[in-house]
């Protein structure tokens, strides 16, 4: 780049859209600046008057709007969740509940935002798909009945029930199905944009 050449008004507007493109991505952002380089190399002198370059710098326009010209399809910066992302949020760790139906309708709303990276959609998808109702539904299942006999009213026999490997194992899939849910909808709050 050769600002050197420049007046120094041109010079000053040049920095100005640098500035303005620290948002694109660095091979656009280069391009840009080059275009316009070019263009205030040919159309301004050094030894023009202020007024004549800021007549050329005035038909430019500002450098934010030639940087939002160049990339009008993204979306302004968000400073948080939305609407939309707090209830995902909350579908995704309840909505079980609602006869599956919630969590799904929270998966959608999660995909369809633009606040999350595939890899957040991802985590929100993929640890403990139900939330908090998975949890329930697969201890309900896990319990394996005892059965207990006693013959003459003489000491109860009891067959069946879990051991106590497999209480452990149940316990510790349990806190993963409660924690999961949990730390998923921290984690989507935390990350969305």
């Amino acid at each position: 780049m050769t600002t050197m050449t420049l007046h120094p008004l041109a010079a000053d507007y040049l920095e100005r859209l640098e500035h303005a493109a620290r948002s694109l991505p660095r091979g656009e952002r280069r391009e840009l600046v080059a275009e316009i380089n070019a263009h205030l190399a040919e159309a301004t002198d050094p030894q023009m008057s202020d007024a004549e370059v800021l007549t050329v710098l005035d038909r430019l326009g500002e450098p934010e709007d030639i940087v939002a010209a160049q990339s009008p399809d993204q979306p302004a910066p968000r400073q948080g969740p939305g609407t939309q992302e707090w209830v995902a949020i909350v579908l995704l760790l309840a909505g079980g509940f609602i006869v599956f139906v919630g969590w799904i309708v929270g998966a959608v709303m999660l995909w369809t935002s633009r606040a999350w990276r595939v890899r957040d959609k991802l985590i929100g998808t993929l640890i403990v798909p139900g939330g908090l109702p998975t949890a329930i539904l697969v201890l309900l299942d896990l319990s394996t009945p005892q059965t207990c006999t006693s013959l003459n009213g003489g000491p109860q026999h009891c067959v069946g029930g879990p051991s106590t490997l497999h209480q452990i194992l149940s316990l510790g899939l349990f806190a993963f199905l409660v924690l999961g849910p949990i730390f998923t909808a921290v984690y989507l709050a935390r990350r969305a944009r």
